[in-house]
């Protein structure tokens, strides 16, 4: 095993995908532990067959300054070794099923405590490697930025609902599993458990709603606010009870300004509803913001991730003016995907943004 400690550290992925039965699986973790897990995650790329060992500095996963003691590190990597998580799918017949699988089976650490080298179950390769639908993306920056794990649970799932119709509406029963702060028993366990007859759900955490909307919903949604997942939520009632909670996604954009030819200040508060399926008729959203959207959409058939990342990070005046250009000197140029390298090029862009 000591050969791994040998691995050398990789420069992260910007975008971190996952299966969406992944993403809604039922756990609860510490914050670090989440990190380490998202940081593993960034290291998969698109074309890779199988997962590999990652090496992990100790100083990503911690926002305090200062060094780890060997103590310290030692129940880390004992603590990751515990996570588990409960994943459901529907088999061929529609039946549900379930898999509770370790996340780290080994984790190795080095004596100076500076880094951990550890690897993804490969029971999880189904959920992270090839995959062909039902996956969402983030950005890592963006999930290594969040604060508890309740922000990262509710910044994925609204991230699965992004481009949908209608804002996510999830059950409260479902939203207490996923979050683990309930957890499913067999007739068995609630027995031992001296639950109710009929009754399989022990409660971990927050029974009460009031404390779950301020623990939960009100901490993730101030978590969340200056994010690309800042939401609004509704509670949706059966009775006086909570029976499920309607996730809206708040969007602010740039509003072009064709009086000045450029980029305005001044910020619109929209739905991602409203952003990308009726930009025709929102009057909130100029002509030149609904022209770059169809562009990347139509023209280069930009995925909806990459679509949101754009309009976020660019002038859209400076993606039409990108797109001219290049279908005026494509044929002066030498690529073998147009897409690709339209998306290379608005990427340049992004990073000359940030000098």
């Amino acid at each position: 095993m000591s050969e791994l400690l040998n691995t050398h550290v990789k420069q992260p992925n910007k975008i971190v995908t996952q299966h969406n039965n992944l993403i809604n699986s039922h756990f609860d973790i510490p914050t670090v532990q989440l990190r380490a897990f998202i940081y593993a995650l960034s290291h998969i790329h698109k074309d890779d067959k199988e997962l590999t060992h990652v090496k992990i500095p100790i100083a990503a996963l911690y926002t305090s300054k200062g060094g780890k003691n060997f103590k310290q590190v030692a129940k880390l990597a004992s603590d990751l070794q515990e996570i588990k998580f409960k994943i459901e799918s529907l088999d061929a017949d529609k039946n549900r099923t379930f898999a509770s699988m370790v996340i780290f089976p080994t984790v190795t650490y080095t004596q100076d405590s500076k880094y951990i080298v550890t690897k993804i179950n490969n029971d999880l390769a189904p959920y992270l490697l090839d995959l062909k639908g039902n996956y969402t993306q983030a950005e890592l920056e963006q999930l290594l930025g969040l604060k508890t794990i309740q922000a990262y649970r509710i910044y994925m799932l609204i991230k699965q609902g992004q481009f949908k119709e209608k804002p996510t509406t999830i059950a409260y029963r479902e939203l207490r599993l996923m979050l683990g702060l309930d957890i499913e028993l067999n007739d068995e366990e609630a027995r031992k458990q001296g639950l109710p007859e009929g009754e399989n759900v022990q409660v971990i955490k927050y029974p009460l709603f009031a404390e779950f909307k301020r623990r939960i919903l009100d901490a993730a949604k101030e978590d969340l606010k200056d994010t690309d997942m800042a939401f609004d939520y509704k509670i949706n009632k059966r009775g006086r009870n909570a029976d499920s909670i309607t996730f809206s996604l708040i969007k602010t954009i740039r509003i072009h300004s064709p009086e000045s030819g450029r980029s305005s200040k001044l910020e619109s508060t929209l739905t991602q509803q409203e952003l990308f399926f009726s930009p025709i008729t929102n009057p909130a959203i100029d002509k030149v913001t609904r022209n770059a959207i169809r562009i990347m959409k139509e023209k280069y058939s930009f995925s909806d991730e990459l679509i949101d990342r754009y309009i976020r990070l660019l002038d859209p005046v400076v993606i039409t003016k990108a797109n001219n250009w290049f279908s005026t000197n494509k044929g002066t140029l030498s690529f073998t995907s147009e897409s690709e390298w339209f998306s290379k090029h608005l990427e340049n862009k992004i990073e000359k943004n940030k000098r």
